[in-house]
């Protein structure tokens, strides 16, 4: 991967886990802060609202393992692609909504598949 460019191996995807960021961030953190303490093996679940925010990476595929449980349920998962920017250039996390009845499935298939979830704290 010389000069930043191709994709991630497998010993880099290691080394990028999310070790050094915030785990205790409030319900008053902003989406620029939840997406920066995000990693593809950290997910930020909002229980207040019920808003679980992450990112997808090949390494670590939270968006299949939220669409499995949805299809299991016989429900289409809401998802919203936030942005960094106002104009929509720069993409951020994506930011799922669930109903109260879906939060423990997904939050117990993304532990078994080795994701680790922030809980917003008041």
């Amino acid at each position: 991967m010389p000069w930043g460019k191709g994709s991630i191996t497998p010993d880099m995807a290691t080394g990028l886990r999310c070790q050094d960021r915030q785990t205790g961030l409030d319900i008053k953190a902003t989406h620029t802060q939840i997406f920066y303490n995000l990693g593809m093996d950290r997910v930020h679940f909002a229980p207040q609202t019920g808003i679980l925010y992450f990112v997808d990476s090949e390494h670590f595929k939270v968006l299949g393992i939220i669409n499995t449980v949805y299809q299991g349920l016989g429900s289409t998962p809401g998802i919203e692609q936030l942005f960094l920017d106002e104009h929509g250039y720069y993409k951020g996390a994506l930011m799922l909504t669930m109903s109260a009845g879906d939060v423990e499935a997904v939050l117990v298939a993304l532990r078994l598949k080795d994701i680790k979830i922030s809980i917003a704290s008041n």
